[in-house]
């Protein structure tokens, strides 16, 4: 009775060290990822009619900073949206952001579940045809 006391009390604080690890990844980090792509037709040929949209997000110890910025063809950057939430690692390696539904609801966040696998930060977005998106984003400490 004791050892299997002992064994799940060593078990236990394994996955709390897990969990600890992971939610240290992402402390004062910041990680990037395309999230799509928009090209306007334009009447004359424009090489700056096309644009890149990003995702950003920004982690401290109890907010992430989350930007979509786009890019132009020309390289001129735009910020469409700058939103901050509380946010915290919960089961299954999810990042739960508190995020306000009215704000989110035309933006890239909605329905956009984040999580932590094998130390990245992952993201799952259902389309309209019912099909899920995998969306990597990468430490911009590591491009």
């Amino acid at each position: 009775m004791k050892k299997s006391i002992t064994f799940l009390i060593l078990i236990s604080s394994f996955l709390g060290l897990n969990a600890q690890n992971e939610y240290d990844i992402l402390i004062n980090q910041t990680f990037i990822s395309s999230i799509g792509s928009v090209c306007e037709e334009t009447p004359e040929p424009d090489p700056c009619a096309g644009l890149e949209v990003y995702l950003i997000l920004k982690f401290t110890k109890e907010n992430i900073s989350i930007v979509e910025k786009e890019i132009s063809s020309c390289g001129s950057e735009y910020i469409t949206s700058k939103l901050d939430y509380h946010w915290e690692l919960i089961q299954n390696s999810e990042i739960k952001v508190h995020s306000i539904p009215k704000e989110i609801e035309y933006k890239f966040l909605k329905d956009l579940v984040l999580k932590m696998e094998n130390g990245k930060i992952i993201g799952y977005k259902k389309l309209w045809n019912k099909k899920t998106s995998r969306i990597e984003f990468k430490n911009t400490k590591l491009l």
